[in-house]
């Protein structure tokens, strides 16, 4: 683009400039954007959510995207429909005042030029006034030019929104368009009338800008000072003819502070307000990939509960701390090394592994394992093979398995991880539970009951296959994490599929028979149960977590995973609890929760960091979002608020 100043300042007529708008026109002035603004919002409004229904595919079975609330669809098609029609009406009223003035003599352009005068200078830019009079006709022209196309093309593409889905919706409907070609006959032209209208906008107003700076920086100023006194001096002579006076001059100072104030104004009332919209989105988006479904634990455990009756006796005189100790100490057999951070070492170490290689011997990944070292005689096996039974069995550790089988309670928080937990972790972060450790002690177990069946001690290998299933119990019952009631799970089936080979191998083929019966159907009827169970909406599952999570029926591991996803997200989802903070209703409800899942010593700490107290004790909201949301909401680093959970993901 040249610079005005570059060119040849044209001369100016001698007689006075015509008035603008013209004579007739006033009503007219702009008018064009006001019809603008309404078609694109009614069309956006209204084609938008029909275009998402429309052109996203659906089950034969769905209701479409707004499933039973049906009222919200119908009330947004009807307000954009309603501001649609408004829009068109004043496009209609345009026309027909734009005949009108056509009847009076004047000209297209002219009229287009009234209509598309949103700035309110076009007067002064077609006859090269004021800070235009640096331009040269042409170059004041395509500026003319540049703003009836403009607004043109802005009108074209959202009267297209409308129009092109119509047409997207009479060729769909005959099979000559796609879900993808509805998109792009809607769209499509739309987007690129509104890129090219947008672009001719940007030039125009480009140039203008120009043009004003330079008209500024010459002669504009000064001219202005002159006139303004002038006018000024016209007003006070006129006296009491004009209504008010031009009353007290010299004010700028004032106008500047009451610019501050709106500007304060606007700052008081967006912030909150986008604070309250962003959160809001976060909340439901969180809440839909965040909130677990482990209904493939919860079944794998109902089905090993018929293995339930070979539990032994528990004794209550086994202190919880000495069973998660036994438990800590198995997790660590055979490893070398220090535990990881925040993982507590095991109160007795022992550097022998259970086999003296799992790579070759026994197949720990095999989901016959149990059966494959239970069916045989021991002399069946290598010598190596015999020696690494041998090995298992007689390995100090086994002595673990006496205090955990009988145990009631084991406090696995407290003799697994450090306390009191660092303020840097939250629930999320604990580490994992040694899941492979665990499996080999299973293993070993197994070893253990084969060397004594082939030994003869027939009743010495039921009782140690019992031990290895109560274990499984024991942690399947009162294991705090989802881990903790798998590898119970594991332990148990691994005991029942030994225990039932061993009634087999020893001649006991009713119990073998029956114990393979009850198991086949109770593992039919959990999987069963479960293809029963519809899959619920976020809704209905959000509105049943605060009953499961004090139910003593689910896992306990379930009930905490529960508990700390829900505790964390469930203030961002309600937009009254995020803004007015957690009630007494969340208060009741999380005691009761401490009550039902805080059952040991331990267990006390680690409701605290599933409730969120710990991960945000330091008071710090890291990042820009959250420290404007504790701005905002307050309180960021209490239990279930919502500046919480911002602050978790913002600066974790």
């Amino acid at each position: 683009m040249s610079n005005p100043d570059d060119r040849a300042v044209p001369v100016r007529a001698s007689r006075a400039p015509l008035s603008w708008p013209p004579p007739g026109l006033e009503r007219m002035q702009g008018r064009l954007w006001r019809v603008i603004g309404l078609v694109w919002a009614g069309g956006l409004i209204l084609i938008v959510p029909l275009l998402w229904e429309l052109a996203t595919e659906q089950p034969f079975w769905s209701l479409g995207p707004f499933e039973g609330n049906w009222e919200v669809g119908m009330a947004i098609a009807g307000l954009g429909l309603l501001i649609l029609t408004v829009g068109f009406g004043y496009l209609l009223a345009l026309l027909k005042d734009a005949a009108a003035a056509a009847t009076s003599g004047y000209g297209t352009t002219t009229i287009l030029e009234v209509a598309t005068d949103l700035r309110r200078d076009t007067g002064f830019l077609v006859q090269g006034l004021r800070h235009f009079g640096g331009m040269d006709t042409a170059y004041r022209t395509s500026v003319v030019r540049a703003r009836m196309y403009g607004a043109g093309l802005v009108l074209g593409a959202g009267v297209w929104l409308a129009f092109g889905f119509g047409v997207a919706v009479l060729l769909a409907a005959r099979g000559f368009l796609t879900a993808s070609g509805v998109w792009l006959t809607t769209v499509g032209p739309a987007a690129v009338m509104l890129a090219v209208g947008a672009w001719f906008l940007l030039v125009q107003s480009t140039r203008v800008r120009s043009a004003h700076h330079a008209w500024t920086g010459q002669e504009g100023e000064e001219r202005i000072r002159h006139e303004a006194a002038a006018w000024a001096g016209r007003l006070d002579d006129a006296g009491d003819r004009v209504a008010l006076g031009s009353g007290a001059k010299g004010q700028a100072a004032r106008f500047t502070t009451w610019a501050l104030a709106v500007a304060v104004l606007f700052v008081i009332a967006v912030v909150p307000t986008a604070m309250v919209a962003i959160t809001g989105a976060i909340g439901p988006i969180l809440a839909e990939t965040a909130i677990p479904q482990f209904l493939s634990v919860q079944e794998m455990a109902g089905a090993a509960e018929v293995l339930r009756r070979y539990r032994l006796e528990q004794d209550e005189n086994i202190p919880a701390g000495e069973a998660g100790g036994a438990l800590q100490n198995l997790a660590f057999v055979g490893l070398a090394g220090d535990p990881e951070p925040w993982e507590r070492a095991p109160a007795t170490r022992y550097d022998q592994a259970w086999f003296p290689d799992t790579d070759r011997f026994p197949d720990a990944f095999s989901e016959t394992v149990a059966v494959d070292l239970m069916s045989r005689a021991l002399s069946d096996f290598t010598v190596e093979e015999q020696a690494a039974l041998r090995q298992a069995a007689a390995h100090p550790a086994q002595a673990e398995f006496a205090t955990l089988s009988r145990a009631r309670l084991v406090d696995v928080v407290a003799t697994r991880w450090e306390l009191p937990f660092p303020d840097t972790l939250d629930f999320r972060g604990l580490p994992w539970p040694r899941f492979a450790a665990f499996r080999a002690a299973g293993l070993a177990r197994v070893a253990k009951a084969a060397v004594e069946a082939s030994s003869g001690d027939v009743d010495a290998a039921e009782a140690t296959l019992q031990e290895l299933i109560s274990t499984g119990f024991l942690l399947i019952d009162e294991g705090p994490t989802l881990i903790d009631n798998l590898m119970g799970v594991v332990l148990a089936n691994m005991g029942g599929d030994a225990l039932e080979t061993f009634y087999a191998r020893s001649g006991r083929a009713a119990d073998a028979q029956a114990l393979e019966w009850s198991r086949a159907g109770a593992k039919e009827a959990a999987r069963k149960a479960r293809a029963g169970l519809v899959s619920e909406d976020i809704h209905s599952l959000l509105q049943g977590i605060p009953d499961l999570v004090v139910d003593e029926e689910p896992l306990r591991g379930l009930r905490w995973e529960y508990f700390a996803t829900f505790n964390m997200l469930a203030p961002c989802i309600n937009v009254h609890k995020m803004v007015f903070g957690p009630d007494e209703t969340y208060d009741e409800w999380r005691l009761d929760a401490r009550d039902a899942l805080v059952r040991v010593r331990g267990e006390v700490e680690l409701f605290k960091l599933a409730e969120g107290s710990t991960a945000a004790s330091d008071g710090q909201l890291r990042g820009i979002l959250p420290r404007l949301l504790r701005t905002t909401l307050g309180g960021g680093g209490s239990p279930g608020s919502c500046a919480s959970l911002v602050n978790a993901y913002e600066g974790g």
